[in-house]
């Protein structure tokens, strides 16, 4: 809960939080520190421990079936927006 701000800002942010004495991560996307700085927006609810290596196979999955030739996620994030990384990451039939 007590962090800096580079999970706000970055393209894919983490940030770690605790929930009842358990450890949980709270995902961000489209952040950015560059010259068109941007803060990212909360995907949603945050997960488990466990399920974050899910949680980011599945951010980049959706990165790469979207992307046109040569672009960077930031880039894609903010032509697709957050939907189609929320929908694919809260997809319950694809774990």
């Amino acid at each position: 809960m007590n962090a800096c701000g580079h999970h706000h800002v970055g393209h894919i942010g983490i940030l770690g939080v605790d929930k009842k004495g358990r450890e949980y991560y709270q995902v961000s996307l489209g952040g950015s520190g560059d010259s068109d700085a941007s803060l990212g927006d909360v995907i949603g609810p945050s997960f488990e421990q466990e399920e974050m290596d899910q949680v980011i196979e599945r951010i980049i999955a959706v990165y790469l079936e979207s992307r046109t030739p040569d672009e960077h996620f930031i880039d894609t994030y903010r032509r697709v927006g957050l939907q189609p990384f929320k929908e694919r990451v809260y997809d319950q039939s694809s774990a």
